[in-house]
């Protein structure tokens, strides 16, 4: 049996992280703020986004850097990406948009799901040993 993949193989890329005045060098959200992008397809992104596996959680709030809303305290992850908890307000409610490689990367694992083969046979047998 082959041994699991360590974190070091494969790092998760991050995503929906911002500068800071003292630290420029990550974006800003405003820059990327696409006002033609189709409501529906941001939903889309946003719902994929809010369901992440949780990855990390912090004492504090954020707050977001073009409403100052409160948005989240926890890291999210796909075991693919990693990103901080609001970046689907940011999505849904700004318009900012995500590099096309991660869209897509959501329209792949969202396919393979749809395709996987289903069983119910092991849910019906152990239920009922509960």
């Amino acid at each position: 049996m082959p041994e699991p993949r360590k974190s070091a193989d494969r790092p998760v890329r991050l995503l929906g992280f911002w500068g800071t005045p003292e630290n420029r060098s990550l974006p800003n959200p405003a820059d990327l703020v696409d006002a033609a992008w189709e409501e529906s397809q941001r939903q889309w992104v946003a719902d994929y986004l809010n369901h992440g596996q949780v990855a990390g959680s912090w004492m504090g709030a954020s707050r977001c850097r073009l409403c100052a809303c409160s948005n989240g305290s926890r890291d999210l992850t796909d075991g693919h990406y990693l990103w901080p908890e609001g970046l689907a307000h940011y999505v849904l409610d700004h318009g900012v948009r995500l590099p096309t490689e991660f869209l897509g990367h959501i329209e792949r694992r969202l396919e393979a799901l749809e395709e996987l083969e289903r069983d119910s046979s092991w849910w019906r047998q152990n239920a009922a040993a509960t």
